[in-house]
């Protein structure tokens, strides 16, 4: 049966037919690009390796081996898994592969791991949980994990979560009747995707029951005056 989260292989088919050739983040936004420089300058990364879960089409992937990080991106996305490849083909000190990060771990341990706008997309409880200890898994002892313009909320839904139908009638929202959506000046029908935020208590909360130690939270984003995506920094305890 197919996961809630594997419907983003329709949303990347669905944009590529309609002739967009990027739906995500491209790798050349100066916020995610500044982000991306004083992360790797602070942990000392150039030359190491990092894991990006969640990786879509491989726009983050091109700033970090651009600084000189040897990069492995991963995706449950057949067709973005694909455009992030030849994104990156001209980069020898990196590779991308399709994986369910809430299933199985990459081989070998990294220096740090990154997720940009990913673990939001989990909204069960047992996703999230497995996903973050599958990132623990693969890395080193004390490596860094920075997760980028998560979504966030400052009054989070506080209940189990334990299917995404469980998650529809808590926000009562609707995430099967497709809806248009304009990018990068071309309009398209998509399904609304599932996202759970959280608060900055909440986030702690859950990176430090499954192997985390938490840092800190800065918020990245805003929406009418309300924050709305936060940058979390942690490392494998």
């Amino acid at each position: 049966m197919q996961k809630y989260y594997e419907r983003y292989e329709q949303r990347y088919q669905t944009v590529a037919q309609a002739g967009i050739d990027t739906w995500g983040y491209t790798g050349e936004e100066k916020k995610l690009q500044d982000a991306l420089a004083a992360w790797v300058e602070k942990h000392g990364l150039k030359g190491k390796r990092i894991i990006e879960f969640a990786c879509g089409e491989g726009g983050c992937g091109v700033i970090l081996c651009e600084l000189g990080c040897e990069y492995l991106g991963v995706d449950i996305s057949p067709t973005a898994v694909e455009k992030a490849k030849e994104r990156l083909k001209g980069f020898k000190n990196a590779q991308v592969m399709r994986m369910d990060m809430t299933k199985s771990s990459p081989a070998g341990l990294f220096d740090s791991a990154l997720d940009v706008m990913g673990f939001h997309m989990l909204v069960t409880d047992e996703d999230r949980k497995n996903y973050l200890q599958t990132a623990c898994r693969a890395l080193k002892e004390g490596a860094p994990m920075l997760f980028f313009n998560e979504s966030f909320r400052e009054e989070e839904i506080n209940a189990p979560v334990h299917s995404v139908e469980d998650w529809a009638r808590l926000t009562g929202m609707d995430f099967d009747t497709p809806q248009k959506r304009e990018w990068r000046g071309k309009e398209v029908y998509l399904p609304t995707l599932p996202a759970r935020p959280r608060n900055k208590a909440g986030y702690q909360k859950e990176l430090e029951e499954n192997g985390f130690i938490f840092e800190s939270l800065e918020i990245t984003s805003h929406y009418e005056g309300q924050p709305t995506g936060a940058a979390i920094c942690a490392h494998k305890r």
